[in-house]
């Protein structure tokens, strides 16, 4: 299991390695989170804390790991890894010698030492490596057409300009609870296994969202492209709540990691959410959005 730790400056990405590694780890959380911080900034820096019980890597994760790896390898600039795991250790020293970026392994008694490494001078890196939050836009992007309207919105507001960066989101809805767990079992193996078949009802259910919601966040990146916004300033997210979704704090954690200025909704966005009971999330975001500049469109 691999967990996105908070707490550093925005060109660090910090993540936790717990149990076991599978490549859904790869492909719902690290790859997606690297990715959309390397479309921010020109260089990142990587911090790994390994638990102590840690059980290794599935072997197509570790085919995930290398094509990750390579895809960015001159995007690394610093890499840090916490661990006691002696073969991990090991592993990580030979490597890091021919790795094109400063690279160190330390003990898990050094976890102070290991942060302020990895952070070290980071705020140096300015203008040149942290863009302006007022110049980067988060969208909520649904299945709506006051949706599509704000996103139409948006892009003659921005049209002409080369200084903005734009991130469509689509919160996803909450994994359905016969995903989430099951009853356990007498048996150490047959649990196991039912744990295994679980994560990959998971993952499937999850992919199957994704290529839903895709279908929104595509027409909403046409339309930016097509009023002149660059298709590399255009990314694009989800959000994925475990529970019952709160739209609204969704949306502000987003814009919270990515460290941007301007929020932008359609009047009535998210009805999924509002018939079950919810506010309106405009409204909502207005109440909890201190320190962004709000868009309702209507």
């Amino acid at each position: 299991m691999i967990e996105v730790l908070n707490g550093f400056p925005p060109t660090v990405m910090g993540f936790a390695c717990k149990s076991q590694v599978t490549k859904e780890d790869y492909g719902h959380v690290l790859t997606p989170a690297v990715g959309q911080a390397l479309a921010d900034y020109q260089k990142v820096r990587l911090y790994f804390w390994i638990d102590p019980n840690f059980n290794g890597v599935e072997p197509s994760a570790l085919w995930e790991d290398l094509k990750l790896g390579m895809k960015y390898l001159f995007r690394w600039d610093r890499i840090a890894v916490v661990t006691d795991v002696e073969w991990i250790r090991q592993t990580f020293k030979a490597f890091s010698c021919v790795m094109p970026c400063a690279a160190r392994v330390f003990r898990l008694d050094e976890v102070s030492l290991a942060k302020e490494w990895v952070t070290q001078g980071v705020t140096q890196q300015g203008a040149s490596a942290l863009m302006n939050r007022a110049n980067k836009v988060l969208i909520a992007v649904e299945e709506s057409a006051s949706s599509l309207k704000a996103v139409s919105y948006v892009s003659q507001i921005l049209r002409g300009r080369t200084d903005v960066r734009v991130r469509l989101l689509h919160v996803l809805p909450s994994i359905p609870p016969v995903y989430l767990e099951f009853g356990g079992a007498e048996h150490p193996e047959l649990e196991q296994r039912l744990s295994g078949e679980l994560r990959q009802d998971q993952a499937r259910w999850i992919e199957t969202a994704k290529r839903q919601a895709h279908v929104s966040l595509d027409k909403a990146r046409t339309i930016l492209i097509q009023s002149g916004v660059s298709p590399h300033d255009v990314s694009t997210s989800f959000a994925l709540p475990i529970h019952r979704p709160n739209v609204a704090q969704e949306i502000l954690k987003v814009a919270q990691e990515w460290d941007c200025g301007t929020l932008v909704v359609g009047r009535h966005a998210h009805s999924r959410i509002r018939k079950m009971g919810s506010t309106d999330v405009g409204e909502d975001l207005i109440r909890k959005g201190q320190g962004f500049a709000i868009w309702v469109v209507a």
